[in-house]
């Protein structure tokens, strides 16, 4: 019991100290895809809290069993939850919106949960209510897959790709341990009623989504500690340029790439952003800088380097697209 106490501990701290960063990259980047983590790994949180309760107060664990068999509802709220944020993140990878496609993949999967449970008691009955989550597992592999073929940054591509080698693998694995548990470990009895809730391919599949996310936080950083003292006085100016002429946070992060000579489109991408969007910021940084195009943005940042003490030298590009 003391082992399974410590598992489940370090799984909440690893979830919480995950979703710790994914909040911080949110609040410093006013990212949508980070917000959408934030979210996704608080499900996980949330499941292993009643898992856990489930493994250590007994009277919980009967009640929630029994509750289980025939109106599943805090299940289903994780499921779901799950479901929408792993699909809404990978949306957001792929750089467009939801379709009516997954809407109607989402609603058809709320409808399963909330239906199956009115079958009599079985195990089959369980085994049905899990599988059709594990087949939408898949389709995210699938979907992450497919995302490959898009004319996407190389970033997203490389995180679609792990994300559709972890769902179609850890989809087919978590439904051979559910069928094995629940047709021969669990309990559908009229007298008894005693559910193994916890699945150690679930826990796996979870616990590596956290540590490819590490790896993502943890090489962010690295990329920012190495920066070389120009770059981050550089940096520092173009946040008191942007500051003194009012910008937005996302004004100044479409200003930096404009800075660095990227088009709308390659802004576009790098900030998850529709073209249509970035075309606005532009806009709007063209007013308040009082421009006409972008090739006036870089005199007009030099000048405001030279009355500054950092002496920086802008890279020089003919590329003003």
């Amino acid at each position: 019991m003391i082992a399974i106490f410590v598992y489940n501990i370090l799984l909440i701290i690893l979830y919480s100290i995950t979703m710790a960063f994914a909040i911080n990259s949110y609040l410093k980047e006013k990212n949508k895809v980070f917000l959408l983590i934030s979210l996704y790994l608080a499900f996980f949180i949330f499941d292993n809290i009643i898992i856990y309760m489930t493994e250590f107060i007994n009277s919980f664990a009967q009640s929630y069993d029994q509750a289980f068999m025939s109106a599943p509802a805090v299940k289903t709220i994780i499921f779901m939850g799950n479901a929408f944020f792993s699909i809404s993140i990978i949306a957001e990878l792929r750089h467009e919106k939801l379709k009516p496609l997954h809407y109607g993949l989402l609603i058809g999967l709320a409808v399963w949960m909330v239906t199956v449970p009115l079958l009599a008691n079985s195990a089959f009955k369980v085994w049905l209510y899990y599988l059709v989550n594990q087949i939408f597992l898949f389709y995210l592999g699938v979907y992450c897959w497919r995302g490959l073929q898009k004319d996407l940054p190389d970033l997203n591509k490389g995180y679609l790709k792990k994300l559709a080698i972890i769902c179609l693998l850890f989809s087919i694995l978590i439904v051979i341990e559910d069928s094995f548990v629940i047709f021969n470990v669990d309990q559908y009895s009229s007298l008894t009623t005693k559910i193994y809730n916890r699945s150690i391919s679930e826990d796996i599949f979870s616990i590596t989504i956290c540590l490819v996310l590490f790896y993502f936080f943890s090489k962010e950083r690295q990329a920012q500690e190495e920066s070389s003292p120009e770059e981050q006085e550089t940096a520092i100016l173009v946040q008191r340029f942007c500051h003194a002429h009012q910008f937005t946070q996302r004004e100044t992060e479409v200003f930096e790439l404009l800075l660095s000579h990227h088009t709308n489109q390659e802004i576009a991408d790098q900030l998850f952003l529709s073209l249509g969007t970035v075309k606005t910021h532009v806009h709007n940084i063209f007013i308040k800088l009082d421009i006409k195009k972008r090739t006036q943005i870089f005199p007009l940042f030099e000048d405001y380097q030279a009355s500054t003490p950092e002496k920086i030298t802008l890279k020089k590009s003919s590329d003003f697209s």
